[in-house]
């Protein structure tokens, strides 16, 4: 409806200025005016063009004002144009976009119908677990009743445990009473054992002395005897008066187990007296002369009765592995029993890696001999040194081998190709224990 009106307007505006402009062509025409010089013709005739020019104007102006579609038509023609070309492009795009939406959906359509089947099996499946669930709920409550009468039975247990405990403790009471008694027994066997041993030195100072009467009824056979003896000892004199053991020389030291049973660690120890003993007879410790001895002891060596027990006690309590060390504390003379002195060391680590454990200055410029010799004395350092931490040692004092051949031969060139004074430095390469080892020692060499 608003289009045909729009119509009627334009024919009855375009009629009243046509026939507006015929009248003044007529008025022109009977008055033959003149536009610009011209004849009353041309005038017409520019008049009625110009008649035609107002009506489309009008036309054009009254479309404008009456509809917004004409204005935009009239001036925003190119980018209408252009941006109807954009969303045709915009629309062939979202075409293939939905064409690939649409593949997508089909897909996706697939994925769930699979995903549908398998959620269907997964409730086939949660059915049979839900039928499992309540067999199994059943049984859980059997197992519930049986485990009450278990715990019935239980307190039933803890009382006779407790009545039990109870008995254990008498008994403990009476086994602490026991051990007391055994204390007071071994005390008592002590004093015995004290009393029998003053009484066998009793027994040998009176054999001595029927010895020395015995010898002064028979002179003769007591100077014959004299003569024997001195020819018996005529080719050891170069012995006499020499020292066997210094004080404090290391005899022997060996590794215990004490982790064994009491009878393998009686064996043990047993056997390193046995192996100490046969080292002293070896350097020529003893009694000069056994004939005298009427309790029939021919061993070597002597102890300490507080020191053995202060040590055995010690292995005793020590539940792991620990190095027994037999100590000469003072000067044995040949021919004299060795005075036995032992020291127990525990098993621990002496030496952390990377710490110096002896050291020697050494002069690269003076000989291969005198650098050797450093060296030897470098590797006495070192034994001292592990020694004094407790290790084990062999009978002449030695821990073992702390460089090979190869490597004290390698020292020597180092030091020699310096020809400056050097400290040559023992150092860990590894952490040293006392018994477990390894024994792993570099010799480092720095200018002085």
């Amino acid at each position: 409806m608003y289009g045909v009106a729009l119509i009627v307007v334009l024919a009855i505006a375009g009629g009243v200025i046509a026939y507006a402009g015929d009248r003044i062509g007529m008025k022109v025409g009977r008055k033959r005016l003149s536009i610009f010089g011209l004849r009353p013709k041309y005038t017409s005739i520019i008049i009625t063009v110009i008649t035609g020019v107002v009506i489309a104007g009008c036309s054009i102006l009254l479309l404008s004002l009456a509809s917004e579609n004409v204005r935009k038509a009239l001036f925003q023609i190119r980018e209408i144009q252009e941006t109807l070309s954009t969303t045709q492009n915009d629309l062939e795009a979202k075409r293939a976009e939905a064409e690939m939406l649409s593949k997508q959906v089909g897909e996706i359509t697939g994925e769930y119908e699979e995903l549908k089947a398998r959620f269907d099996e997964a409730n086939r499946e949660l059915g049979r677990v839900s039928d499992e669930r309540t067999r199994a709920v059943g049984e859980l409550a059997r197992v519930q009743a049986r485990l009450g009468e278990s715990e019935e039975r239980l307190r039933g247990i803890e009382a006779r445990f407790e009545a039990a405990t109870h008995d254990l403790g008498i008994a403990s009471a009476e086994l602490e009473s026991a051990q007391t008694e055994r204390s007071r027994l071994e005390q008592e066997k002590a004093a015995l054992q004290a009393s029998v041993s003053s009484l066998t030195l009793t027994r040998d100072e009176l054999t001595a002395e029927v010895a020395s009467l015995e010898r002064k009824v028979d002179d003769i056979r007591v100077s014959a005897a004299m003569a024997l003896a001195e020819a018996a000892q005529s080719s050891q004199t170069s012995m006499i008066g020499r020292v066997i053991f210094r004080a404090d020389e290391v005899v022997l030291g060996r590794v215990i187990d004490a982790s064994q049973p009491a009878e393998s660690i009686d064996e043990q120890v047993r056997a390193f007296l046995l192996e100490i003993n046969d080292i002293a007879a070896r350097r020529g410790s003893g009694p000069a002369d056994d004939s005298h001895r009427s309790d029939g002891d021919t061993s070597a060596i002597r102890f300490d009765l507080a020191n053995a027990s202060a040590a055995f006690a010690k292995i005793m309590e020590s539940r792991d592995k620990v190095v027994l060390r037999a100590v000469s504390p003072v000067n044995t003379w040949y021919g004299g029993v060795l005075l036995v002195s032992l020291h127990v060391f525990p098993e621990k680590r002496i030496f952390e890696g990377g710490q110096v454990v002896a050291s020697r200055a050494i002069d690269g410029s003076a000989g291969i001999d005198k650098i050797q010799e450093g060296l030897l004395g470098l590797m006495e350092d070192v034994n001292s040194a592990l020694m004094a931490a407790g290790m084990p040692t062999d009978e002449e004092g030695k821990i073992g081998t702390i460089l090979t051949v190869a490597e004290f031969a390698s020292a020597i060139t180092n030091v020699l190709s310096n020809k400056v004074p050097v400290t040559v430095q023992a150092v860990a390469e590894c952490d040293i224990w006392r018994i477990a080892g390894p024994l792993s020692l570099k010799l480092v060499i720095n200018p002085s």
